[in-house]
């Protein structure tokens, strides 16, 4: 299938509105010079991708069919690139791909024994109206980027601007569907159940729970190193293991634990916790600040995106917003 087809396969209205909303889009991303060889729009010739048609399929397949988000869902820009995997040379799109429904990030690639998880930001008119939705759903999707990876193709500079043109495009999709007549979600709230609060905040390929028996072994090793109190109960771990053993950072129901190689385990009461105050240490971005005075480790791996998304787990947590 293409996208020609797949866009063909749809009842009248919908490719009257994939029309509207895609020229209304490519006249939003003409204003971005600088980032031109990053915007893919259904219907618009790309200035120097000849293969553009098929680039974008591919994106929309791997980023928005994978699940989506009803039948006739309307792919609109993607704001990307692609990368090949290593072993494979198979390309995988990263970025974020802008529908008619939502705004799908993925900044992972499948690798050995993990796959590239995308995640999804639903498009709504919240209290603040289409303006401040907007910059929220854009913020929240800018915000959790892994940066880190994408060095090599997108500067700081570059990502201003992908974040300019997001939230243009997200405001003129939210105030097109609105005057059409068409039904917008209010806005979602986020997850009470810390499982799915960790889905939400892309923490899904970092995070290691005690009850997959797949990392059964791993906590038994850290059982020893990082003794639980009677029926105290790990809600989510941080942790790796080395041949020096293992390390990383936990929430329980009664606490944040954590230890760092060759290092005493620490830990710091649920009630101590101070929501206000959590935040990554200043000096060090492996370490995460719950309190005065109170100074955890997390493992080195995790990127700075995870680690902002690890510090708003953790408000939630202490604050007792999720279960």
């Amino acid at each position: 299938m293409s996208l020609e087809t797949y866009l063909s396969s749809l009842s009248q209205p919908r490719r009257a509105l994939a029309a509207m909303l895609t020229a209304k889009a490519s006249i939003l991303a003409a204003e971005r010079t600088d980032i031109q060889e990053f915007v893919f729009i259904p219907g618009s010739k790309h200035l120097t991708w000849d293969d553009s048609e098929a680039v974008l399929w591919r994106a929309v397949e791997q980023m928005m069919l994978v699940s989506p988000a009803g039948e006739d869902e309307l792919p609109i820009i993607w704001i990307g690139y692609d990368v090949a995997r290593r072993f494979t040379s198979k390309r995988e799109a990263q970025g974020f791909l802008v529908t008619d429904r939502r705004v799908i990030v993925k900044d992972t690639v499948d690798l050995v024994f993990s796959k590239g998880e995308e995640r999804q930001y639903p498009l709504y008119i919240g209290p603040h109206g289409i303006a401040g939705s907007s910059a929220t759903i854009a913020s929240a999707a800018i915000a959790s980027y892994d940066w880190e990876d994408a060095g090599s193709l997108v500067d700081a500079e570059d990502a201003e601007w992908f974040s300019q043109l997001l939230v243009s495009v997200i405001t003129m999709i939210l105030h097109a569907l609105s005057s059409t007549g068409v039904e917008i979600v209010a806005e979602p709230p986020a997850s009470s159940d810390l499982r799915g609060r960790v889905k939400e905040l892309g923490l899904d390929s970092d995070v290691k729970y005690s009850d997959d028996k797949a990392h059964a072994k791993h906590f038994a090793k850290f059982a020893k190193k990082i003794p639980l109190e009677a029926g105290e109960q790990i809600l989510a771990s941080f942790s790796a293991g080395t041949l020096a053993g293992v390390y990383g950072f936990m929430l329980t129901d009664r606490s944040v634990r954590s230890r760092d190689l060759m290092e005493e385990p620490v830990s710091t009461q649920r009630s101590r916790v101070d929501a206000a105050a959590v935040r990554v240490s200043p000096g060090d971005k492996h370490k995460i600040i719950v309190a005065a005075g109170e100074v955890h480790d997390i493992p080195s791996h995790l990127s700075e995106r995870a680690a902002a998304s690890l510090v708003t787990l953790i408000q939630e947590w202490a604050d007792q917003r999720i279960n």
